[in-house]
């Protein structure tokens, strides 16, 4: 439903020209104030920052996604752990053309089985709690840090990434 500039003043914080700045930035619904996100509406011109929370959820509440709002952190922790599976499996198969032939040594048996372990682990990911959904996503920043980078790395170097990567996700589960 598209907003007049003047609806704006229903939010708490935001004026008469702020409401018009808001208009103009192309944000004609309380919808799209809420999905902009504080990253979108720091770009307009006299929003306050210490108002931003403020206001990103009172236009969450008027344009009714008070309920989406509850599903979203599970939702955006799915599609995080699925991006991070899908980039582990990716590396793992770049990694296998590249080292065809080591990979039947030590280290690439190794590897094989780091692999695996983490995989394995992601895949139990998906059943965090809410007391435990902050500790995941730090866990799948670290195993980002970890397992980025290593596409042009040595089998050893790869093999190392994968481990601490392993280790830090079996931690997390634990």
């Amino acid at each position: 439903m598209v907003q007049s500039a003047a609806d704006f003043r229903r939010l708490k914080g935001v004026g008469a020209i702020l409401g018009k700045r808001l208009y103009d930035a192309g944000f004609d619904s309380f919808t799209k104030i809420a999905q902009a996100g504080e990253a979108g509406l720091s770009k307009v011109r006299g929003v306050n920052r210490r108002h931003l929370p403020s206001i990103l959820q009172q236009a969450r509440e008027l344009a009714g996604m008070e309920q989406d709002e509850q599903q979203e952190p599970a939702q955006l922790m799915q599609q995080r752990v699925t991006g991070m599976r899908e980039k582990v499996e990716n590396l793992a198969q770049a990694t296998r053309d590249r080292f065809a032939g080591e990979m039947s040594e030590k280290c690439g048996r190794k590897l094989g089985s780091d692999l695996e372990r983490i995989e394995n682990a992601l895949l139990q990911m998906h059943d965090f709690g809410n007391k435990r959904s902050k500790r995941m996503v730090k866990v799948l920043t670290k195993v980002e840090k970890k397992v980025s980078g290593l596409e042009d790395a040595t089998l050893k170097k790869v093999r190392k990434g994968f481990k601490k990567a392993r280790k830090a996700v079996l931690k997390a589960l634990t």
